[in-house]
């Protein structure tokens, strides 16, 4: 895949997960259970760290090492949530749409080289974008409709 199919497949599913979040209420965006523990807020807010985590490894020529000075994806996610856990619905998602956009402008200048296949730095800019997208929104829909089932 080209770095632009590689770029439109990350839009198309960053539309994806935006319009899982469109029937959301503020309230019930701070209900836990979207994801384990936690609450859509909490989504938005990782996904957003992890966006920045991404965007600061491109800017850097491709450093594909886990975001932090943590060996961990948990200790990260961890830090992170708790980091932001009295940040506003509204302050969340104004941090979710910049990092969004940080991480396209970055996406956009990076070399051609940063999206060859089976390379660290492919691998993380799938898992950190289109798949990580993907496997929220549907973990908050899923959660969504449980809870309107049961109300």
């Amino acid at each position: 895949m080209s770095k632009e199919q590689i770029t439109a497949a990350i839009d198309d599913s960053w539309r994806d997960f935006k319009s899982a979040l469109e029937p959301l209420t503020t309230e019930e965006m701070t209900v836990p259970g979207a994801s384990g523990e936690w609450s859509v807020k909490d989504l938005m807010g990782h996904i957003s760290s992890w966006e920045t985590a991404l965007t600061r490894s491109l800017l850097a020529g491709g450093v594909a090492a886990p975001p932090g000075s943590d060996p961990t994806a948990d200790a990260f996610n961890d830090r992170e949530v708790a980091r932001k856990s009295t940040f506003s619905v509204a302050r969340i998602v104004t941090e979710l749409d910049a990092a969004h956009r940080a991480l396209r402008l970055a996406l956009n200048d990076a070399p051609d080289s940063l999206f060859e296949s089976d390379t660290s730095m492919r691998e993380r800019i799938d898992r950190d974008t289109a798949l990580h997208y993907y496997e929220h929104a549907a973990e908050i829909r899923s959660w969504a409709q449980k809870r309107r089932a049961t109300s």
